[in-house]
């Protein structure tokens, strides 16, 4: 499942993808992530981890699923992913990246785990309109 917290910038969403991780590790059955390309860690649950994305180079949306790939290959035991400013981490604009969400929807179906993402937007595009 992807699920999607969206809105323009200074609207909260933030704040809204910390709560929901800080609440998902009560209901979870396996590991938390939670991806930022900025510090946000001191106000997640010491149960979650966090990745810095800065740290790892990525300079487009190709590289970002690879990225996410590698994170659930690296643990099997992974039920939740946590990405804040997903366009911002993959230097992509939102309105440019259908395909990959529809590989993103892939890889959640596949590895049974629940994606939840922020973009920065007042109007979705389309294809986004099934994870709100």
């Amino acid at each position: 499942m992807i699920s999607l917290i969206y809105g323009a910038k200074g609207s909260g969403k933030t704040k809204r993808i910390i709560d929901a991780a800080n609440d998902s590790v009560t209901g979870s059955n396996g590991n938390v992530i939670y991806v930022s390309d900025r510090a946000y860690s001191g106000q997640l649950s010491r149960d979650i981890r966090f990745i810095d994305s800065t740290e790892y180079g990525i300079k487009n949306a190709v590289a970002a699923m690879g990225f996410l790939k590698g994170i659930l290959a690296s643990d099997n035991d992974i039920t939740d992913v946590f990405v804040d400013g997903l366009a911002r981490i993959a230097d992509s604009a939102v309105a440019d990246m259908g395909d990959f969400f529809s590989e993103l929807e892939k890889l959640s179906i596949s590895d049974k785990v629940d994606f939840t993402v922020t973009v920065s937007l007042d109007v979705l595009p389309d294809f986004l309109r099934k994870y709100v």
